[in-house]
């Protein structure tokens, strides 16, 4: 059997932007997404959980700031690949998606909404993240991944997927000890190594102009 061709990517050096016009869409939206560290690698597991910290439905810090807050953005979502967080291999994205106000000027209204993410992530890099958040944060993340495994159809699909791309079906009860085992200070490192501007890729799409 032929070794297999090495897929492995480097970190953006330098933000990639696209502006895009959609016939079809009513409000504009931005996509921006991240390369992820290797999974399995002493950054995977911190990275996780300082996504569910930053976006892990409408308690999270971007929703609760960019949506309730703010008002920047009228939705706020994220995707870890076309998988999930545990179950990639090889490079993956984390990517935020959010429909936007265009506002009286649409050529820099995304970037308020891109600013205020910056902002939100730098302050994690400076002060961490208190320890009452990651607590329930944590506590969330397991319960979910139990709940994911209760049906016997839905238990033996992550086996089998934990298998073929860890080569070790174990890991599925390891998983819960990771998000344990993560803290502020990890969450820090991995903020200012991965969610930066330079590693960032934006698609920006709008509305195009009436015929």
């Amino acid at each position: 059997m032929p070794p297999l061709a090495d897929f492995s990517e480097p970190l953006n050096s330098a933000e990639r932007r696209l502006v895009q016009a959609d016939a079809l869409a009513q409000v504009p939206g931005v996509a921006a997404a991240w390369k992820m560290p290797v999974r399995g690698s002493a950054d995977h597991a911190p990275m996780v959980v300082l996504a569910e910290v930053l976006a892990g439905g409408s308690a999270s810090r971007l929703y609760q700031g960019l949506v309730k807050g703010r008002e920047l953005a009228l939705n706020l979502e994220s995707l870890w690949g076309l998988t999930g967080p545990w179950e990639y291999d090889g490079p993956t994205l984390y990517t935020l998606f959010a429909l936007y106000k265009p506002g009286d000027k649409p050529d820099t209204a995304a970037d308020g909404l891109l600013a205020a993410i910056d902002e939100e992530v730098a302050r994690i890099v400076k002060e961490g993240v208190d320890d009452a958040t990651l607590k329930r944060v944590k506590t969330r993340m397991k319960a979910d991944w139990y709940n994911g495994l209760e049906s016997f159809l839905s238990r033996a699909d992550m086996l089998a997927r934990l298998q073929v791309l860890w080569g070790d079906a174990k890991v599925v009860s390891q998983v819960p000890e990771w998000i344990d085992a993560v803290t502020s200070a990890q969450m820090q490192r991995v903020a200012g190594t991965y969610l930066t501007q330079a590693n960032r890729s934006v698609i920006d799409r709008r509305p195009a102009p009436a015929a």
